[in-house]
């Protein structure tokens, strides 16, 4: 039996930011910050509300209609880079082990840092 809208079960996709910048909007009245090149998972209508205002902004750049369908289609798919799909629990624990790692990440001390700690 078919699902009515009702009863669609909510998933998660995973976004990307493909753009060589930073990328923020707003959904309803929240602001959103993705760092070029994030990769996060997101409830399905986020993902597809991002994913529309983030290609407007590369159209704009680029100079170019934003209801050029081959050139969104394109985009669009840079914005999901996997058809995977997951429930929301598991995109909060896979979202959350992706700052777990970033956060272990450590970065090298520089050079200037190193002199100047020795003065």
């Amino acid at each position: 039996m078919p699902l009515n809208s009702a009863e669609k079960i909510m998933v998660a996709k995973k976004f990307l930011n493909f753009s060589n910048e930073d990328f923020s909007w707003k959904f309803d009245g929240v602001s959103y910050e993705f760092k070029a090149g994030q990769e996060i998972f997101l409830e399905d209508f986020k993902a597809e509300h991002f994913a529309k205002h983030l290609i407007d902004r590369e159209i704009n750049k680029l100079g170019k209609r934003t209801d050029y369908a081959p050139l969104r289609a394109e985009l669009l798919a840079k914005c999901f880079p996997t058809d995977e799909v997951v429930t929301p629990l598991e995109a909060l624990n896979l979202n959350e082990k992706a700052k777990v790692v970033k956060k272990k990440k450590v970065e090298p001390e520089f050079e200037e840092l190193k002199e100047s700690k020795k003065k």
